[in-house]
């Protein structure tokens, strides 16, 4: 990579050499990924991810840095390690939502190279330093300077060294826990583990949202939120001695110190903070000293073969199945299909994105379901839950790695591939729809038979619309997916906006013309329409089976350079 020279010891114009021979390659491969077929739909793709989180950073920019400032200009700069615990809370939660970003090479490779095992701990950190949620802390620590400099100008200093520090320990910390992360997922056991608390996690934070926030109280009188408010209080104070010694009771406690002139004290505080950034990092530095020495993640290193007894068996024919007046599927189907269900099993992710949407239909129908509007709740629910279902088919390779090319050895088309892995979908969305119109009449009131008719016909469209789609992306723009990575892409960004845009806009035209018959009252009108919708959809899915074949041959290229690579 930058010479070898290892037996006239190693000199620091090398490590510059191997540094910049890196992020040469890095922006190259990068570059490069943007010239290629399709290239510039990603790129707008990621312009519009980033506007978008652009605009939610904004927005939560605006929310810190107005708390500091309130806090400041009050005299309670304590308090200041309130909005720092939102913004650690905050930085978590995007990590686990957005992941750490995919590299366009597996930084494990460089272990062929002559490089130093701190050079390569180095590289390992800057690798995944600008994730969007580091990026996020980053610039919420510079709104609460912002708001801290506006109300005690004097203090700016001060605030800007300590919530640099501050992010800085954020950002270490991220990268200590994900590099930790990927070594608990690379076993099954522990990915549903792992999953099994983000999903407890994320459920309790959306009960308790709908428990104790007064806009889902519908104006009820009641004791309960405020009861809520200040349990929570209390156990903040009783836990502030155990928690005032971590980065943001430390920053404020620096804070604190340098309103009252004590700068040794803000100096003391500041440094501790930073010690505790030293110790991730140490951690980080561990696990990527033992990654270094050449350590196997992947499934197949650790698993166990088991010792079976050889057990003499009868040979057994198998029937061919029936086609014509039989109900078993072809062979190729029910292979494929069965390999699909397990994948569904044991992809963790997948799970939650299925259990998911139906829980937040539980928590949030009960409060917001009354007589009055039970005509739209289950269609709402029900467009809501199929979040979870519709980007299935967007990257139906990703987890076929390198096996992508024996469907193109076999003797099976295309056309049965996609069929077998979009029927697995649309019986998961069946599952969907049948709990969601379980929870609907649980909760508030079964939906009439017409608003099911029609809910049902436009989930079928919608499936069949994002579906035919997807197998498209599924061939052009695969995305390879590593379950004991925390890095690996679900899809790409286009795809993704493809799928939400479709979904949204489908959800849009459902909903304009249930509130058109609605106010025209003449809610029957809806079913014939949203059957030629259902009857549209199905043929145009019929059209995209039926030229997939020589589609998929065509850019067979592309799946293999995603989808085979290391």
């Amino acid at each position: 990579m930058a010479g070898l020279g290892l037996e006239a010891g190693w000199t620091a114009a090398q490590t510059r050499a191997q540094y910049g021979a890196i992020a040469r390659l890095r922006w190259r491969i990068l570059v490069n990924q943007f010239k290629k077929k399709g290239g510039a739909g990603e790129l707008i793709g990621s312009i519009l991810v980033y506007l978008v989180f652009g605009c939610f950073a904004i927005g939560m920019m605006a929310f810190a840095g107005s708390m500091s400032y309130f806090a400041a200009s009050s005299g309670h700069l304590d308090k200041i390690d309130l909005v720092l615990w939102g913004v650690f809370a905050l930085c978590q939660l995007a990590n686990i939502q957005m992941g750490q970003p995919g590299t366009v090479f597996d930084p494990t490779q460089l272990i062929r190279f002559p490089l130093r095992m701190w050079n390569y701990v180095a590289i390992r950190l800057f690798f995944g330093l600008l994730s969007p949620a580091n990026i996020l802390v980053g610039l919420l620590s510079f709104a609460v300077v912002a708001g801290v400099a506006i109300a005690v100008p004097s203090l700016w200093f001060y605030a800007l060294v300590s919530l640099t520090v501050f992010a800085v320990v954020n950002a270490l910390f991220t990268r200590m826990m994900f590099a930790w992360i990927d070594r608990w997922l690379s076993t099954r056991r522990a990915r549903e583990i792992f999953t099994a608390l983000i999903f407890v996690g994320s459920m309790g934070i959306q009960w308790a949202n709908f428990t104790f926030n007064p806009a889902y109280q519908h104006h009820h009188a009641s004791g309960v939120p405020m009861q809520g408010i200040n349990n929570t209080v209390s156990f903040y104070h009783r836990a502030q001695p155990f928690i005032g010694p971590l980065p943001p009771g430390l920053v404020s406690r620096a804070m604190v110190a340098a309103s009252q002139g004590r700068v040794f004290g803000f100096v003391g505080f500041t440094a501790g903070c930073a010690l505790i950034g030293a110790v991730f990092f140490a951690v980080f530095a561990w696990r990527m000293s033992v990654e270094f020495r050449g350590e196997n993640l992947s499934d197949a290193a650790n698993g166990v073969s088991a010792k079976v007894k050889p057990v003499a068996v009868a040979p057994v024919i198998v029937a061919a199945p029936e086609r014509a007046g039989g109900f078993a599927l072809p062979s190729a189907l029910a292979a494929v299909m069965g390999k699909e269900i397990l994948h569904v099993r044991r992809n963790t992710g997948i799970f939650y994105g299925l259990i998911a949407p139906v829980v937040f239909v539980f928590l949030f129908a009960g409060k917001i379901a009354t007589r009055g509007n039970a005509a739209w709740i289950f269609p709402a629910a029900l467009a809501y839950s199929l979040m979870g279902i519709a980007p299935m088919s967007f990257n139906s390779f990703g987890l076929e790695g390198a096996g992508v090319q024996f469907y193109f050895m076999a003797p099976v088309r295309f056309r049965d591939v996609f069929l077998a892995k979009n029927l697995v979908s649309f019986a998961l969305a069946f599952v969907e729809i049948a709990a969601v119109f379980g929870i609907i009449s649980y909760v508030a009131v079964p939906p009439t038979p017409l608003m099911l008719g029609v809910a049902v016909l436009w989930a079928a469209a919608t499936l069949l619309l994002t579906t035919t789609l997807g197998n498209r992306r599924s061939v052009t723009a695969p995305k390879k997916i590593d379950l004991g990575r925390t890095a690996s892409k679900q899809a790409s960004s286009l795809s993704a906006l493809i799928s939400l845009g479709t979904l949204v806009g489908s959800a849009a035209i459902g909903g304009g013309l249930l509130i058109l018959a609605t106010y025209l009252h003449a809610l029957w009108a809806l079913l014939p329409l949203f059957l030629a919708f259902a009857a549209g959809a199905f043929w145009f899915y019929q059209q995209g089976l039926g030229t997939i074949d020589q589609f998929a041959l065509d850019n067979r290229e592309a799946m293999f350079e995603e989808l085979c690579k290391k």
